[in-house]
């Protein structure tokens, strides 16, 4: 029985990621320990830490004769721990999405349907990530007692302190209601020079902007996503999240890539130790003891 939802692949990485970690006796709770870190190691990949001009981390698939095994590039230099724990995370997951065929071929083959492979890809690395620093049974259960907010987020950093936007992307994927969830920073905004063909040759804006670095859907909500690099204009409420360094929420536009301004919805947005989390909330999100586990 084959794959034939984003629910049945999303379903199949988390199992991936516990099997993974059960097989291995890995805890992953102190992060990544370096290039010898022992889930690489047993997964027969090879860490090298080097800078690299575009993004935090690279997986390269080995390539027979030019590549004998399939090696992580990580940039360690300029990224505190818990991007440096998400990032590698998010590489091995491409490599066990890469290592299963089923997986693999259903991504490919919706691709041209809703999205291209590659952002395809990286969304469902994120969730692998999310789930080897975050139990989602955890999550459910916190969600099922508390209800959804984003306010849950600085209580679950107490207890989950290797990685912030993990706690937000697990808040997504275990959401019962349909929504999205965006972990935005303020910086230069790096862009692909798509003229170069090198992998990592890149150019860079200099102008400041607050824009998504990460972004999720819950598992109802399959059909749309919220690119990586939108941009939160100045007048959005996520922005007056950023500004006020509080929590806020009203209604405001979801920051699709393409710029479309007209879907609004209800919206909230928390400053939390230099970045923003937000949730938008396309319908009504559970309340403390209605949750529902039928996610999956």
């Amino acid at each position: 029985m084959g794959i034939s939802t984003f629910r049945q692949a999303k379903q199949r990485l988390i199992d991936i990621v516990k099997l993974t970690k059960t097989k291995y006796g890995y805890d992953s709770t102190n992060g990544y320990t370096g290039t010898k870190d022992p889930l690489a190691n047993n997964l027969g990949i090879e860490v090298e830490e080097r800078r690299l001009q575009f993004d935090f981390g690279i997986y390269l698939a080995a390539e027979p004769g030019a590549r004998p095994k399939p090696v992580i590039w990580l940039d360690t230099s300029s990224a505190d721990q818990e991007h440096i724990n998400f990032t590698y995370y998010h590489e091995i997951s491409h490599h066990l999405i890469r290592q299963d065929n089923e997986i693999y071929e259903f991504l490919n083959d919706i691709a041209g349907q809703n999205d291209d492979f590659d952002s395809l890809i990286d969304r469902f690395a994120n969730i692998g990530a999310a789930e080897f620093l975050i139990p989602s049974d955890d999550i459910f259960s916190i969600q099922q007692n508390q209800g959804f907010s984003i306010q849950l987020l600085p209580q679950l950093d107490e207890c989950y302190p290797a990685s912030k936007p993990a706690i937000a992307i697990q808040l997504a994927q275990c959401a019962a209601h349909r929504c999205f969830v965006v972990v935005c920073q303020f910086g230069i905004l790096p862009t692909k020079n798509e003229s170069q063909p090198e992998l990592l040759k890149s150019e860079i804006t200099g102008e400041r902007r607050l824009y998504v670095q990460y972004s999720s859907n819950s598992p109802s909500q399959e059909k749309y996503s919220i690119g990586k690099y939108s941009i939160i204009p100045e007048n959005h409420l996520l922005y007056t999240a950023y500004k006020s360094q509080d929590y806020v929420s009203g209604n405001d536009h979801i920051p699709f890539k393409n710029g479309n301004k007209n879907w609004a919805v209800e919206c909230e947005g928390l400053y939390y130790k230099g970045k923003v989390y937000g949730v938008f909330n396309l319908s009504k999100p559970n309340s403390p003891g209605s949750f529902q586990l039928s996610l999956f």
